[in-house]
């Protein structure tokens, strides 16, 4: 159906509330309440089987009752009725239901059985957001959720969305306080319908939303979500708080790939490969939607520092380099007019500034900050621990505070140096005093804050929540303006290729989800990885001639679908030279696997030429429960789930995610030469990665895969070892 129904929720002219009742403590009844509260001017209809009347209107026993057309239903009757109360719906053509009702797949399995019945009656004939859920916020549209009777009536650039209810009430409230005003939100739940994916597509076109936020636990439907978070890149600043990063996969994986692969690699992998901006706190997210709604422009990663105290440069230098901002040196022109306007002893006039006194003169003020904003070196301006507040001025300088006339001027010197030189400035206005008797100064600290954001200046509580926030903002423009959002080149996907059809050919004959060495080598050279080609003997016969025909030295591998780590048990023998290594090189094969693998079917030994010696590396694949495959690079070898050096990307890649992934890695500087090491072909590291996803893509029965290790050169690579697990199904 098409966004036009998903409108409805936020635009509705009539609502229909079911489970109202005479009842002011009844969900329904309060929800009505809420309504009448934020000053709904559409029609409001209630029903229920009893009771005449609720908050002035009149309670129906049936949608069949009221002749108009309704737009929207709230639903807030018990789990067990909500079936019927959507086939009313559907009767009546209401497209878009809220169902805040609980009792669903939160309860357990009984619950999501019926949720598969609401998804079963709704089928397509109606959009439902929820179960579970608040549902809509919209100041233009007059609608409200149960507990936002008193939500901002204005609407402004922000859009939130988020599965829980009660925790969505507390990012809106905050928000109020800090500037920003919404112009849709939607609480969603159990998103059995309506999901994350849904309100994502529908608000990244939706023209009054500037800015998307949103608290996300899980994802219903992820491929999509990456899909059209990825196509967004660069468009709107997208801001999530993920939660649940901690726990791992469901299950355990027999390859490195999986073990190494669990949600944080997948969100992780998500986050780099779509631009979203990624907050950890209910903090964190207030700042960063503060630094994205009242500096549209943005900013830069240098900044210009000023500070009433010492201590300040000190705290203000720490926080900015751990957000990964920079205090650059100012021009020496800059430093000798700093210098002219602080002759203090002890002072500082280089980056960052210290001014020596929290109540400067404005004419002082005015001029260290006019200076600093006119540097070429500096994007943005950040102010901290200058006291606007004329209570506060006189609680800590007594009768040698400044005037009330002089503060209220200081307070208007940040405004003009912004207006002038047209640079971000920033004040950090801490809560400096919380006891009970200093509540009075909360208030004028809380009026100050007004002031600044109504002129285009963004407020931040402290030094480590601002360069946070401006980090953020300026690595979101950064990454626009090196292209890197622009990087939406998806290779088309292949069809009915030669390495699919012999990938089908060796699917039909192979009796285990896991493919062998030889199998795996057979289909990667095909898909244009470069192997060593091994052969099969099921003999220690068969080993001695396979290794004469090929040359010495050789390497010999067991061959079996239940052992995937060969080297593990024994299972490996590298650099044999002659017929004798052979013989007694199977011979200690065969007897570590009888000893150590007792159950494995043993095929044989694998024979392969000796590759020449090269970094060690890892490419691996498994498959994301949420976002489907993903591929990892990283330092290779039998150490790698010890040094556990490696990043990972969702398929399909494009070639900057390639260039990406290879540079993610701490090993890095092995891959540029170390120590008189020669460096390896990157270019040809990435052309690997392109390949494998596309491989990756066209065969979607592979569950997960190893390539370990994979000897890179100073020119190409070569796989030396792979593994391919199947999805059983």
């Amino acid at each position: 159906m098409s966004d036009k129904v998903l409108n409805r929720f936020f635009l509705p002219k009539s609502v229909v509330v079911f489970g109202a009742s005479e009842s002011i403590y009844s969900y329904g009844t309060r929800f009505i309440q809420a309504l009448h509260d934020f000053g709904y001017k559409g029609k409001i209809y209630a029903v229920n089987y009893k009771g005449e009347k609720t908050l002035g209107h009149k309670i129906y026993r049936s949608l069949d009752e009221i002749k108009d057309k309704i737009d929207l239903a709230f639903i807030t009757v018990s789990a067990k009725y909500i079936l019927g109360t959507l086939n009313e719906c559907i009767a009546k053509d209401i497209k878009a239901a809220v169902a805040f009702t609980a009792g669903f797949s939160e309860t357990g399995a009984q619950g999501r059985e019926l949720e598969k019945e609401i998804v079963k009656t709704i089928g397509g004939k109606l959009r439902l957001i929820g179960p579970n859920c608040f549902g809509p916020y919209c100041p233009s549209g007059g609608i409200t959720v149960v507990t936002g009777g008193e939500f901002a009536k204005e609407s402004g650039p922000v859009a939130l969305i988020a599965q829980s209810g009660q925790l969505s009430e507390c990012i809106i409230a905050r928000a109020q306080g800090e500037g920003i005003r919404y112009s849709k939100f939607a609480s969603y739940g159990n998103a059995i319908d309506v999901n994350e994916a849904d309100l994502i597509d529908f608000l990244m076109d939706d023209k009054n939303t500037r800015i998307i936020t949103q608290y996300l636990e899980g994802v219903r439907d992820g491929r999509r979500f990456f899909d059209i978070a990825r196509r967004n890149a660069g468009e709107k600043p997208h801001i999530i708080w993920k939660v649940g990063l901690t726990q791992m996969g469901a299950s355990a994986s027999s390859s490195h790939t999986g073990s190494l692969a669990g949600t944080g690699a997948a969100w992780d992998a998500f986050f780099r490969q779509t631009g979203a901006v990624q907050v950890s706190t209910l903090d964190e997210m207030t700042d960063a939607t503060v630094a994205f709604n009242h500096l549209p422009k943005g900013c830069g990663m240098r900044v210009g520092y000023i500070s009433g105290g010492g201590a300040g440069t000190v705290l203000g230098a720490d926080a900015c380099d751990t957000a990964g901002m920079e205090m650059p040196a100012f021009t020496k022109q800059t430093e000798n007019k700093l210098a002219e306007l602080l002759p203090g002893v002890g002072l500082s006039f280089r980056n960052p500034v210290d001014v020596g006194n929290p109540h400067p003169p404005k004419e002082l003020l005015y001029g260290l900050l006019s200076t600093m904003a006119a540097d070429k070196n500096v994007d943005v301006v950040v102010v901290r621990r200058i006291l606007f507040s004329v209570k506060m001025s006189k609680i800590f300088s007594g009768s040698t505070a400044p005037s009330e006339k002089d503060q209220k001027e200081l307070l208007e010197v940040p405004v003009k140096v912004l207006k002038k030189y047209g640079k971000p400035v920033i004040i950090i206005l801490p809560d400096d005093m919380t006891g009970t008797e200093s509540i009075y100064l909360e208030e004028e600290r809380r009026k100050i804050r007004d002031y600044f954001f109504a002129n285009g200046i963004a407020v931040f509580m402290s030094e480590q929540r601002t360069f946070a926030a401006l980090s953020h903002l300026s690595k979101f423009q950064q990454r626009n303006r090196t292209g890197r959002a622009a990087d939406k080149k998806i290779p088309a996907p292949v069809k009915g290729s030669k390495t699919r059809k012999l990938f089908l050919n060796i699917l039909e004959k192979t009796e285990t989800p896991i493919m062998d060495e030889i199998q795996c080598k057979k289909v990667l050279k095909s898909a244009g990885i470069k192997v060593t080609l091994p052969v099969l003997a099921a003999s220690k016969k068969e080993a001695v001639a396979a290794a004469d025909r090929m040359g010495y030295p050789v390497a010999m591998k067991i061959v079996s679908p239940q052992i995937t780590h060969k080297s593990d048990i024994g299972g490996v023998k590298l650099k044999l030279q002659n017929k004798a290594d052979i013989g007694k090189a199977y011979d200690e094969i065969m007897a570590a696997v009888r000893k150590k693998a007792a159950k494995a079917r043993i095929d044989g030994v694998s024979i392969q030429k000796m590759a020449q010696p090269g970094l060690e590396l890892v490419i691996g694949m498994t498959r994301d429960p949420q976002f489907g495959p993903m591929l990892m690079f990283g330092l290779g070898g039998t150490s790698v789930e010890i040094l556990k050096d490696v990043a990972f990307r969702i398929t399909p890649l494009t070639r900057q995610d390639a260039g990406e992934m290879v540079r993610q890695i701490k090993g890095y500087r092995l891959l540029e030469g170390y120590r008189g090491q020669p460096p390896v072909d990157i270019e040809y590291l990435e052309d690997t990665l392109m390949k494998l996803s596309s491989f990756i893509e066209e065969n979607p029965e592979i569950k997960e895969m190893d390539i370990n290790p994979l000897f890179a050169y100073k020119k190409g690579a070569v796989a030396v070892d792979a593994r391919i697990i199947l999805d059983e199904k």
